[in-house]
C-alpha cells in the first residue's frame, strides 16, 4: 500500500471514529457567532437611538436659530432712543409776591422707537412719563420756566404713534396718526429742545401759537428743491379724539434754507388757525365761542461762525389769548472755543406782550398791569461722558403774567440728562 492510500485511510478512520465531537464543535461555534451577532445588533440599536436624539437636538437648535435670526432681523430694523431728564429749580425774590422761595424737582423719561417699513415708510412710537409740576405752581406766569415738567402724573403714556411715507424720491412726505405738531412746525436748531438747550417754554416753542397737545392728525411736507419746503398740518385742536373734525388746528409753513456767506440758515414763516372755544376776557361767564384763534409766526436760526449760531422767534395771535405778541432772540456757543467740543453755552431774551383785553380784565379786578412779561435765560451744558450731561441754568423773570405789582425773581437750576 502506498503512502497516499494510507493517508486517506487514516482520515476516514478519524472522521468515522468521532462524529459527536465534531458536531459539538460546530454547535459551539454557531452559538458564539449568534451571541456576537446579538451584541452587534444591540450596539447598532443604541447607536440608532443616539443618532435619533442628536437629530432631535439639531432640529431644535435649527428652530431656535431661526427664531433668533427672526428676532435679530426685527430688532435690527428698529432704532431705539432712551433718555431721562431731571431738573431741580429754586427761586430767589419770590417771598414778596405772596408766595415763598422754594426748591422743586421734576423728572421725565422718554422712549422713542422707530422702524423702517418697506423702502419709503417709517413708523414711530414715542412713550413718555414723569413727575413734578416744577415752579409753575409757585409762580403765575406765561413764559414757563421748566418745559420738561410733566405734572404730578407719573404714568408712562403713548404720546405719539404715527406712520410716515415718502413719495417722489423724498420730495413729498406725509404723516398721519397721533402726533406733536411742534416736531415739524416752528422748529429751531438752537432753541427747540428742553432736555439739552434752553429750559424755558418761551425758548422751546413760540408761546404765541395755540398748538394742540399730542393730537390726532396729519401733515405733509413738499420739498421741490434744497432751498425751499412747504409744510401743511391739520390736527384735532382739543386732543381728545372726540368729534375730531368739529374743532381743528390748521397750520401752513414755508421753510427757506439759504447759505449766507457759506453759513447755513433756516427761516420759517407760518400761519395758523385754531377753531376751539376760547376764554372770553370781557365776560368770563360766557361759555360760547367768542372767536377762533389765529395768528402767524417766524422762527429762524443762522450759523454765524463755526462755533456760534444765533436764533430769533416772533409770533402774533388775535386777542382771544392773554399774550398777543411774543418775541425771543439769543445764541449758542460751542465749547470748541475753549477746548470742550461737546459743551455748549446759551443765552437768550424773551418778551411776551400782553393783549389789551386781558389787561383790561386785570384792571377790572383792581390789579396793576405791565405791558409784557420778560425773561432772560443762560445755561451751560457740560458733557460728562457719552451718556451724561449736566447743565447749570439761571433765569430772570420780570412782570410775570403781566402783573406790574409782582417783584422780579431769579430762578436757579440744575438739569441732568441721561441718554442711551
Amino acid at each position: 500500500m502506498n503512502l497516499k492510500k494510507l493517508f486517506f485511510l487514516s482520515l476516514l478512520i478519524i472522521f468515522f471514529s468521532s462524529p459527536a465531537a465534531a458536531a459539538d464543535s460546530v454547535r459551539d461555534e454557531l452559538k458564539a457567532l449568534k451571541t456576537r451577532i446579538e451584541q452587534l445588533e444591540k450596539k447598532l440599536s443604541e447607536q440608532d437611538t443616539k443618532i435619533e436624539k442628536q437629530g432631535t437636538v439639531i432640529t431644535e437648535h435649527d428652530s431656535s436659530l431661526k427664531e433668533f435670526e427672526d428676532i435679530k432681523h426685527v430688532v435690527s430694523g428698529l432704532e431705539i432712543s432712551l433718555g431721562a431728564t431731571s431738573v431741580v429749580q429754586g427761586t430767589v425774590g419770590n417771598d414778596d409776591n405772596g408766595g415763598h422761595d422754594d426748591t422743586d424737582a421734576t423728572y421725565s423719561v422718554d422712549l422713542e422707537i422707530t422702524s423702517k417699513i418697506g423702502e419709503n415708510g417709517t413708523a414711530l412710537l414715542y412713550l413718555e412719563g414723569g413727575e413734578g409740576s416744577g415752579l409753575d405752581e409757585e409762580i403765575e406766569n406765561f413764559n414757563g420756566y421748566n418745559a420738561d415738567a410733566t405734572g404730578d402724573d407719573a404714568d408712562l403714556q403713548i404720546s405719539e404713534i404715527w406712520y410716515e411715507h415718502s413719495f417722489k424720491e423724498g420730495k413729498v412726505v406725509a404723516t398721519f396718526g397721533k402726533m406733536d405738531a411742534t416736531r415739524w412746525f416752528d422748529a429751531n436748531e438752537v432753541a427747540n429742545d428742553e432736555t439739552s438747550q434752553f429750559l424755558a417754554d418761551v425758548f422751546v416753542n413760540n408761546i404765541a401759537v395755540e398748538f394742540p397737545d399730542y393730537a390726532y392728525g396729519s401733515r405733509m411736507t413738499i420739498s421741490p428743491n434744497e432751498m425751499f419746503d412747504i409744510s401743511l398740518g391739520a390736527l384735532d385742536s382739543d386732543s381728545d379724539f372726540e368729534d375730531i373734525f368739529d374743532d381743528s388746528f390748521l397750520i401752513a409753513e414755508l421753510g427757506i434754507k439759504p447759505k449766507i456767506l457759506c453759513r447755513q440758515g433756516n427761516y420759517r414763516i407760518y400761519g395758523w388757525r385754531n377753531s376751539n372755544d376760547e376764554f372770553n376776557f370781557d365776560d368770563p361767564s360766557e361759555t360760547g365761542r367768542r372767536d377762533a384763534g389765529y395768528g402767524f409766526g417766524i422762527s429762524m436760526d443762522q450759523v454765524i461762525t463755526d462755533a456760534i449760531t444765533a436764533f430769533a422767534r416772533f409770533g402774533w395771535q388775535n386777542d382771544v389769548y392773554a399774550v398777543e405778541y411774543a418775541g425771543s432772540l439769543g445764541f449758542q456757543v460751542a465749547g470748541s472755543l475753549w477746548g470742550r467740543d461737546e459743551d455748549m453755552f446759551g443765552l437768550a431774551y424773551a418778551r411776551s406782550e400782553i393783549g389789551e383785553d386781558y389787561r383790561d380784565s386785570l384792571r377790572a379786578d383792581g390789579m396793576r398791569t405791565a405791558p409784557a412779561e420778560q425773561s432772560i435765560e443762560a445755561y451751560y451744558s457740560f458733557k460728562v461722558n457719552d451718556h451724561i450731561s449736566l447743565s447749570p441754568d439761571i433765569q430772570y423773570a420780570k412782570d410775570m403774567a403781566g402783573r406790574g405789582s409782582v417783584d422780579s425773581i431769579f430762578i436757579y437750576g440744575l438739569r441732568a440728562q441721561l441718554d442711551f
